[in-house]
């Protein structure tokens, strides 16, 4: 078996790693890393591209079917190069948005502490965790029922906060906060 996945060449150890690298990646998952914070990020202007929306669950059984389904057309279906990367990359993305829908519409529902930011966020108070610039982008954070939320934020007066100080989250657009600065009473 050794012999013949490292005989027909390097494509076969690239599927082989989109395997391993998959069982890694969702034992990572089910373990509660915070996978999720490694991948999250915003790209602001017209089009907001947002990856946290994509679960880990599905991205590890992308790997997987791609990984399986390449190792099967190229040992024992015997497949050239390319209907072979056809057909794991195919059989990667069906697998993967099913389980993407099985995340988005099975799992996520029944979790009692679930929660849509922009519900949830808009109004409350939180704490700027590293230090809002004039024209940049900072991280605040809050607690709710399930836990600590972290989001990144921009100055609604296009005026930098410091770290420490609170503010009022005013909008929310996808994980990025638009916040104003809490006044103290004097």
């Amino acid at each position: 078996m050794i012999e013949e996945l490292f005989a027909s060449g390097t494509l076969n150890i690239v599927y082989t790693a989109a395997v391993f690298v998959s069982f890694v990646f969702a034992l990572i998952s089910l373990l509660g890393a915070e996978v999720t914070d490694a991948l999250d990020f915003d790209i602001d202007g017209d089009g907001e591209v947002g990856f946290i929306s994509i679960s880990p669950f599905a991205l590890a059984m992308f790997g997987a079917a791609f990984g399986v389904t390449g190792l099967i057309t190229r040992i024992w279906l015997e497949m050239d190069t390319i209907p072979s990367i056809l057909w794991a990359s195919g059989m990667g993305f069906v697998v993967g948005i099913a389980a993407q829908a099985f995340f988005f519409y099975v799992l996520s529902p029944s979790k009692s502490s679930h929660f849509r930011l922009q519900d949830d966020g808009i109004g409350r108070e939180a704490e700027v965790i590293i230090t809002i610039p004039q024209d940049g982008l900072g991280t605040i954070a809050f607690d709710n029922v399930s836990g600590r939320v972290t989001l990144g934020a921009r100055s609604a007066t296009n005026q930098p906060i410091a770290r420490g100080q609170f503010v009022t989250i005013e909008r929310i657009t996808g994980r990025v906060a638009v916040v104003k600065p809490i006044i103290a009473d004097e």
